[in-house]
C-alpha cells in the first residue's frame, strides 16, 4: 500500500510536464488579471475604424493638458487660450478650413500694412550710385548696345548685389517700388546718352543762333574739330558731374566715341543708307557695333581670332577719325594704371565683368563677344 501511495503521488520530474502537446491543448489557458471595460471598448469592438483625432487621443490622454501649457507659455491671451482648447476639439476638416481662413485674414493684414507704409523714393546715395553705375555702364567696352533693356539689366544687376542707398534685401520685392527704380535707372540712360550726343555734337558742328537754331546743321572747318581724345575726355568729364573723373579714359573707349562721332557726321552730311534714314542715332551706333562684332565671326569661329579681327576694326575707326576731324601729335593717352586712382579701375572692371556675364547668358554670340572679345582682351589693346 505504501509503495501503491508513493507511484500515485507526483513527483517534480512527472513525465505529463513535458508533454508539451498536452499542455497546450488545455482548454483553461493562463489567466491573465482582469480589468474593467472603458468606454473606448465600445470602439475597438466597432466594425468602423476610428478617426485619427480618436487615435491621437487615445494613444496620449494629456494632449490637450500639453497643449493648454504651451500656449500659456506663449503669453497667449485668455480668449485665444480657449480658441485653442476649441480648436482642438473640432473635427479635422473643421480645424484645416480654420487654418486656410486665418490664412487669408494674414494676407488681408499684410495688404493693409504694405497700403500704409509710405511710398518708396531712392535716397541721394542710391541715385549717386545708380549715376555711376549707368554712366560706367555707357563707358564700358563690353557694352553690346547702347539702347533698350540691356543696359538698364547691367545696373539692376549690380544694385541687386551692392544694395546701395536705401534698396535694402526685399525691396525687389515690392513691385511699386521696383517701377520706380526701374524708372530712374532709365531717366539716368537717356540723359547720359543726351550728354554724350552733345558733347559729340559741340566736337563738330557750327555753334547755332537765335537766327540759326532751325537751319540745318553743319560741319566746322576741319582745322576746329575736337581731337578724338579731348572729346573722349570731355565726355567722362561731363558723366563725372565736372569732378574728379571716375571712369578710366582708354583707347578702346576714345575707338568707341569715334564711332558715334561717325554716326552723327554721316547724319549730317547725308551719308545713311535709304533703309536707315528713320532710324535715330542711337539705333545708328549700335547697328554698327553689332556688324562689326558679326563681321569678326565670319570667317572663324575661334574666339582669339574674333577678338584680334575686332580690335583690327576698331583700331580702323580711330584711324578715320584722326584724319577726319585732326589729331594732336603731342597727344597721347596717359597710361590708365599711373593716371587714373586704383579704385576707378577696379570698379570699371567690375561693371565690365557684369555686362560681360549678362552677354554670356543671353546668347552664343554674345558670349563669343564677351568671353574673348573685347576690344582690350587678349593682348590686342587699341591704340591711339
Amino acid at each position: 500500500m505504501a509503495n501503491s501511495s508513493r507511484s500515485s503521488s507526483p513527483t517534480p520530474f512527472d513525465s505529463d510536464d513535458d508533454d508539451y502537446s498536452k499542455i497546450m491543448s488545455n482548454a483553461t489557458p493562463l489567466s491573465s488579471p482582469t480589468r474593467k471595460r472603458t468606454a473606448n471598448d465600445a470602439d475597438l469592438d466597432s466594425d468602423t475604424p476610428p478617426d485619427a483625432m480618436t487615435v491621437a487621443r487615445r494613444s496620449n490622454g494629456n494632449h490637450l493638458h500639453a497643449v493648454m501649457a504651451y500656449a500659456t507659455r506663449k503669453r497667449l491671451r485668455p480668449e485665444q487660450v480657449a480658441e485653442v482648447e476649441t480648436f482642438v476639439a473640432d473635427p479635422a476638416p473643421v480645424q484645416l478650413t480654420k487654418l486656410f481662413v486665418t490664412l487669408k485674414a494674414t494676407e488681408n493684414m499684410i495688404a493693409k500694412f504694405q497700403a500704409a507704409q509710405p511710398k518708396f523714393e531712392p535716397n541721394s546715395d542710391l541715385k549717386t550710385n545708380i549715376t555711376r553705375a549707368v554712366n560706367a555702364a555707357l563707358c564700358s567696352t563690353s557694352l553690346t548696345q547702347y539702347r533698350g533693356e540691356a543696359a538698364k539689366n547691367d545696373v539692376q544687376a549690380m544694385l541687386m548685389r551692392y544694395r546701395w542707398g536705401n534698396f535694402v534685401v526685399g525691396t525687389e520685392h515690392d513691385t511699386a517700388a521696383m517701377d520706380i527704380v526701374q524708372k530712374f535707372i532709365g531717366d539716368v540712360l537717356t540723359q547720359s546718352r543726351s550728354t554724350i550726343k552733345k558733347e559729340i555734337v559741340k566736337s563738330v558742328e557750327t555753334p547755332r543762333t537765335a537766327k540759326t537754331k532751325n537751319d540745318p546743321a553743319t560741319l566746322r572747318p576741319k582745322a576746329s574739330h575736337t581731337t578724338i581724345y579731348q572729346l573722349t575726355k570731355n565726355i567722362v568729364q561731363k558723366l563725372s558731374g565736372g569732378k574728379a573723373i571716375s571712369i578710366p579714359i582708354t583707347a578702346a573707349l576714345c575707338a568707341r566715341v569715334a564711332m558715334m562721332r561717325k554716326w552723327h557726321v554721316r547724319t549730317i552730311v547725308g551719308k545713311i543708307n535709304p533703309d536707315d534714314k528713320n532710324k535715330t542715332f542711337w539705333e545708328l551706333v549700335d547697328i554698327d557695333l553689332q556688324a562689326v562684332r558679326a563681321a569678326a565671326r565670319e570667317e572663324s569661329g575661334d574666339q582669339t581670332d574674333i577678338a584680334k579681327r575686332v580690335s583690327r576694326a576698331f583700331v580702323a575707326i580711330l584711324e578715320a577719325d584722326r584724319k577726319n576731324h585732326g589729331s594732336n601729335p603731342s597727344e597721347a593717352i596717359p597710361d590708365v594704371n599711373a593716371s587714373t586712382d586704383a579704385a576707378v579701375i577696379s570698379y570699371q572692371a567690375d561693371v565690365d565683368e557684369t555686362i560681360a556675364a549678362r552677354s554670356r547668358g543671353l546668347t552664343a554670340s554674345a558670349s563669343e563677344d564677351s568671353e574673348h572679345g573685347t576690344e582690350e582682351d587678349n593682348g590686342n589693346e587699341v591704340k591711339l
